[in-house]
């Protein structure tokens, strides 16, 4: 069953533990897989709707220390993940808006981890998996 309590807290002030707990809410999510069911999606997007803003302050300050083409991407990719937090999709597109605000989520907090010298764990799934395949697919000559 989908959270419905805030993803992060916003009186959090240290950005690192914020970016961890944020990395844990995305990956939990991602890992428990996103179920299509009505009621699960709109608790999903009720979660993600409330990690965006406590993400987006951050990235804001962060591409304000960028110059060019980083800070011009940087910040479409804010202002796309808000207006889509902030919209209401039409029920038979609830789903693929969650989709996109996950994926946008995400490379947000990879950049915001980046930025602030946090390395990004896999996870344990996905690093067994990979080791599962790399041992099936046998010695490479």
């Amino acid at each position: 069953m989908t959270s419905t309590t805030p993803a992060v807290r916003t009186v959090d002030t240290d950005v690192s533990a914020l970016l961890v707990e944020a990395r844990r809410e995305l990956d939990s999510i991602a890992n428990r897989g996103i179920v299509s069911a009505p009621r699960a999606v709109a608790d999903t997007l009720t979660t993600l709707e409330e990690l965006a803003p406590t993400l987006i302050p951050h990235a804001r300050v962060l591409a304000a220390t960028l110059g060019g083409k980083d800070r011009s991407e940087l910040d479409e990719l804010i202002e796309r993940i808000a207006r889509r937090a902030a919209s209401r999709p039409r029920a038979d597109l609830a789903y693929e808006h969650l989709l996109v605000l996950i994926s946008q989520l995400q490379e947000l907090l990879r950049q915001l981890e980046r930025a602030h010298g946090i390395a990004c764990r896999r996870t344990r799934a996905g690093a067994a998996e990979r080791r599962a395949k790399q041992d099936s697919a046998g010695p490479q000559t």
